[in-house]
């Protein structure tokens, strides 16, 4: 299995880079707070009936109008005496399709081993900013079912050469929020980093002990990033 042999022989650059590669979180945190500054993103709660492009069907789901996305369904549970009461009703996300995790890697002499974090911003996030995988999008995003831009990075996914898949699996996404939705994650890395042609502004290069650092800070690290790196 060339997967398997590459995780293997990941883990033992990651061992070696240890004795060079930065510890020290606050680079990053500053950078991350430059960018905060230098975008324009605003979000405010309004009402479901003022969203566009969404409408409630005959049932009452909440869908988007391209049938993309993801919708808003209801889910009748009946638990037994597994969880704390032994039926319930609520609302759950349905999506048909996941999506696609990715964490970009490669290796340098002075730094060792690093991971290419995006400063993505979601409307939901506290800071506006949070720090997630290189690649974090679904498939409706990839197709451009929203009719804007392509996802960044991934030229660097679907490249033929220059890079090596080190692992990938499919996760269940959160059960819930979400009806039976995975996604693929990813860690793949460079040889060669040409092969990288997005613009590199909202992204930055952290180390395997800086990512460590920046999960036990409140509301910077996105639990995507903590799921792709624990098999490492």
């Amino acid at each position: 299995m060339a997967e398997r042999a590459h995780l293997d022989w990941f883990r033992g650059r990651l061992a070696a880079s240890l004795t060079i590669e930065p510890k020290d979180p606050a680079p990053i945190l500053a950078w991350r707070e430059e960018r905060c500054q230098a975008i324009r993103f605003k979000a405010d709660l309004i009402g479901l009936d003022e969203v566009r492009g969404w409408s409630h069907d005959a049932k009452g789901n909440v869908r988007h109008q391209t049938g993309q996305f993801f919708a808003v369904e209801g889910v009748r549970v009946e638990s037994g005496a597994l969880r704390e009461v032994a039926s319930w009703d609520q609302p759950i996300y349905t999506q048909v399709e996941g999506g696609v995790l990715g964490l970009i890697s490669r290796e340098t002499p002075a730094d060792g081993v690093q991971f290419l974090l995006y400063a993505k911003a979601e409307p939901g996030n506290i800071g506006v900013l949070q720090l997630s995988p290189s690649v974090q999008s679904t498939w409706s995003n990839i197709r451009r079912a929203h009719g804007g831009k392509l996802s960044p990075m991934l030229e660097v996914l679907t490249a033929k050469s220059g890079v090596r898949i080190i692992y990938r699996a499919e996760h269940n996404e959160e059960g819930g929020r979400f009806w039976r939705k995975s996604n693929e994650n990813i860690i793949v890395f460079i040889d060669d980093e040409a092969v990288i042609q997005s613009d590199m502004t909202m992204f930055y290069w952290a180390s395997l002990s800086q990512i460590k650092a920046l999960a036990a800070i409140d509301n910077v690290l996105s639990p995507f990033v903590k799921t792709i790196i624990a098999p490492l």
